[in-house]
């Protein structure tokens, strides 16, 4: 009952960025469906849709967090932050650190890669990965990422500049009462009275769950509550797995102003998709309105995971990590357009 009323809080009084009643269809808002890009729309000699392969500089690079590098919709150069293993690394090792590189187009990546970050702290252990990046005041970059031992948060002054991580997590499965399993995959967002929130994979009482924590600074998170959790019908996309939360904040056609919450879904079949829900930010709470479909759905068992969309003046690019067929492990990132008509220009040579 609570699912269907949080559905009916966005569909039966509002409108999203086109007109269009509610969440039931997204597309004219650039929020989804995604379709992969095709042959000619990407640059830099990659093969569409793969922005980031097996080729490029950092074993295994996966998990990406896309930054508008200067904060204006109408122009598309971005930063990409990936998870990476060490060179040589066996495809199942776990990601160790950080790493980025840059597109002109918001889409075609540089193969030049530099490393941003790498385990230097006991809580880490031996793990470092999805990233999620934020620009902070005076253009500043707050990464947040997850290890062994909860979310960690590391600083950069600037789109070059180095990244110091924190000797502690800035949030872990110890602040949050109801989390029966560690903290994953943080999802930053920025709104726009510029308070932050958190959102993160955990699980509570052994069903898979996100959760969000909210902050004022960016630095210190509390009141954490579950804002989705795997619905355990067999009719639903999300049935049996919610995950890896990505946000992104929009306005609507009316004004208003609204948060859109990516993530990894998978129904009871094991059909893995990326899915989408959304708030509008002037109601109270926190609670969150599913689409009810997924807006990433490849064909095949490739298990898309780890989305991250960005938003420009008339479209959006979505990336996700997914594994290159369905019989291999090995991780390839793509990016997918909406609205899924666009016709997008052939990249220019960078």
């Amino acid at each position: 009952m609570r699912r269907a009323a949080w559905l009916l809080s966005l569909s039966a009084c509002a409108t999203l960025a086109d007109g269009t009643p509610g969440l039931e269809n997204p597309p004219g808002a650039q929020a989804g469906p995604f379709r992969a890009l095709k042959t000619g729309e990407l640059g830099q000699g990659r093969v569409a849709p793969n922005a980031i392969s097996g080729s490029d500089a950092q074993a295994f690079m996966r998990d990406p967090s896309i930054v508008d590098s200067d904060g204006d919709s109408a122009t598309l150069g971005v930063e990409g932050y990936f998870a990476a293993s060490i060179e040589e690394a066996e495809v199942d090792a776990p990601a160790i650190r950080i790493v980025r590189t840059t597109a002109l187009d918001g889409r075609s990546f540089d193969r030049s890669v530099e490393i941003v970050l790498e385990i230097q702290h006991a809580w880490e252990g031996d793990h470092l990965g999805a990233p999620s990046v934020v620009v902070g005041d005076g253009g500043e970059r707050l990464l947040f990422y997850e290890a062994d031992r909860g979310i960690g948060l590391a600083r950069a002054s600037g789109a070059t500049a180095a990244f110091e991580s924190g000797a502690e997590p800035v949030f872990s499965r110890a602040d949050v009462e109801w989390a029966s399993a560690e903290l994953k995959s943080p999802g930053i967002v920025r709104l726009f009275d510029d308070s932050f929130r958190l959102y993160f994979e955990t699980e509570s009482d052994g069903v898979p769950v996100i959760g969000v924590a909210r902050s004022d600074d960016g630095e210190t998170f509390g009141d954490p509550q579950i804002v989705l959790a795997a619905t355990h019908d067999d009719d639903d996309v999300d049935g049996a797995y919610v995950g890896a939360p990505q946000a992104v904040t929009a306005v609507s056609g009316q004004g208003r102003q609204i948060v859109y919450v990516y993530y990894t879904a998978q129904n009871s079949a094991g059909k893995q998709s990326i899915a989408m829900a959304a708030r509008f930010l002037e109601e109270e709470g926190e609670a969150l309105g599913r689409s009810g479909s997924s807006m990433y759905s490849p064909a095949g068992s490739v298990q898309p995971r780890e989305p991250s969309v960005i938003r420009f003046d008339d479209f959006s690019f979505l990336f996700t990590t997914q594994r290159t067929a369905k019989n291999t492990p090995d991780p390839v990132v793509i990016v997918a357009v909406s609205p899924g008509d666009l016709e997008l220009p052939a990249p220019e040579p960078q």
